[in-house]
């Protein structure tokens, strides 16, 4: 199936459970985490990381098997350049980001979101696969719209 149709329902449904009720932020980003993995199940890891101090990212709500990082400063890996251009980075095979974080084996390609709120970064999402250059441009676009409906 094209991950564009996926990404289409996935960012459907995810709006409609924001419309129903309130909730937190903190809430949004779990159900975030749980329905994209739910999605695309071939996902590694899928989940956040708060800003928690000037240069600093902590684990926030996430999906994974594996243990995450507890703490990411913005210097250090993928998340930590996302978070401190505010860009989304793309990266095709982990081994070859200089000051890649590893958290497991299995990882090969990555994508991390940040996440702005009233022009200020809050968090960032970080999602791993196990396929080299398994991220592209739809990723982005799709994650890109989901994390603005926090």
């Amino acid at each position: 199936m094209d991950k564009s149709i996926t990404y289409q329902q996935t960012a459907k449904n995810i709006d409609l459970c924001f419309k129903d009720y309130p909730i937190s932020i903190i809430g949004k980003m779990s159900l975030i985490a749980s329905m994209l993995m739910n999605a695309f199940p071939d996902w590694i890891f899928c989940g956040f990381y708060r800003k928690v101090s000037e240069e600093m990212l902590e684990i926030g709500p996430f999906q994974s098997a594996i243990i995450p990082c507890g703490q990411i400063h913005f210097s250090s890996g993928v998340c930590g350049k996302a978070a401190s251009t505010c860009e989304t980075v793309i990266v095709e095979n982990v081994m070859n980001f200089s000051g890649y974080i590893s958290c497991d084996d299995e990882t090969v390609s990555e994508i991390v979101v940040p996440v702005v709120k009233n022009g200020e970064l809050i968090a960032v999402l970080d999602v791993d696969g196990p396929n080299e250059g398994q991220f592209d441009s739809t990723d982005q676009k799709y994650l890109e719209k989901i994390v603005h409906l926090i």
